[in-house]
């Protein structure tokens, strides 16, 4: 497989019919979400699954440990795997960047016949055997609605609510840069194909436990704030966590606090997964890219919001990516 993005992305009417082909002369299709699923990559893999199966496909939703259990209300949620079986040798991937962000799967897919890559990151790897990237999209879960359409595949009630939380999310609830002309109309249409936008919205940003905003209490009252509150921080431990009875999938959303901060150009949350085990979320507004931060350690994203993970202790993540953030504000001037 090829790990270097190509110079051009091939066209949507390039790729349709070899994937029509795939979808027609395979027996078992999986749909593979990335670690740590969020709902563009969930949703996008779910919409799919469930558009294939109502034309009768045998289609498995998979994800890496562990399982999305914020993302619950998805419709067809309920089919997605974890463990079990292998993926077999047809795999479709969604929003998904590099093979480093399968996790334990990494090496399914690497052996996999046949891998179909849908993604709309500028920094996808071009892993597949087929390419599907549309960096201009604001989600992978538009591609996947261009996709179906030029599939001649209906979108139902339930497909289209995967498809809208996929964007409402990815857009910040249509709130990021990444919000366009484009990606507001095909929010109605999607709207107009059975989403309800009200649902999505109390589904994705007002159904929070009291661990989550707890664990978001402590985390702002954390939060350090340097060089004239450009660069803003803040951490989520393992006492943490014990304290408010939380877990590292309560940490969702943290990072929007920080960055709610009007002087912010990078705001870094750093979670401790282990004793020697670190991530980070970054965000980022102008002139900095994201990016930047997370890419010298392995990392990558999207230039306002980026993440990494690191095989080391939280103080050994903090110091390093630290060191990388003040410079990049420095050079910003």
């Amino acid at each position: 497989m090829t790990v270097a993005a190509p110079a051009a992305w091939p066209r949507l009417e390039d790729v349709v019919d070899p994937i029509r082909q795939i979808i027609d002369g395979t027996a078992q299709i999986t749909c593979l979400a990335h670690k740590d699923a969020d709902a563009d990559s969930l949703g996008s893999a779910l919409g799919f699954a469930l558009a294939l199966r109502a034309r009768g496909r045998n289609v498995r939703v998979v994800v890496p440990e562990p399982l999305p259990r914020l993302l619950e209300h998805l419709p067809g949620f309920e089919t997605v795997e974890t463990g079990g079986a292998p993926l077999g040798d047809t795999v479709f991937t969604f929003d998904c960047a590099t093979l480093g962000r399968f996790g334990e799967r990494r090496g399914e897919v690497e052996r996999a016949g046949t891998v179909v890559n849908i993604d709309h990151h500028l920094s996808n790897t071009a892993f597949g055997t087929i390419n599907l990237v549309e960096a201009s999209a604001s989600a992978t879960g538009q591609v996947i609605h261009e996709l179906l359409g030029e599939l001649g595949i209906p979108v139902s009630p339930a497909v289209a609510t995967n498809l809208y939380a996929a964007l409402f999310t990815d857009t910040g609830g249509f709130r990021h840069e990444n919000t366009t002309e484009s990606s507001l109309r095909l929010g109605a249409a999607l709207v107009a194909a059975g989403a309800d936008p009200g649902w999505v919205a109390l589904k994705s940003y007002k159904s929070r436990s009291l661990a989550q905003v707890r664990l978001e209490g402590l985390a702002v009252a954390r939060m350090h704030s340097e060089m004239d509150g450009r660069l803003l921080w803040s951490e989520v431990t393992a006492s943490m966590l014990e304290q408010t009875g939380a877990d590292l999938q309560d940490a969702e959303g943290i990072i929007d606090a920080l960055q709610s901060i009007a002087t912010m150009q990078i705001a870094i949350l750093f979670k401790e997964h282990s004793a020697d085990r670190s991530k980070i979320s970054v965000r980022s507004r102008d002139p900095i890219d994201a990016t930047e931060v997370c890419t010298p350690f392995g990392g990558g994203g999207h230039r306002r919001a980026a993440g990494a993970e690191f095989g080391d202790p939280l103080p050994v993540a903090e110091r390093k990516v630290l060191d990388v953030a003040r410079r990049l504000i420095d050079s910003a001037g």
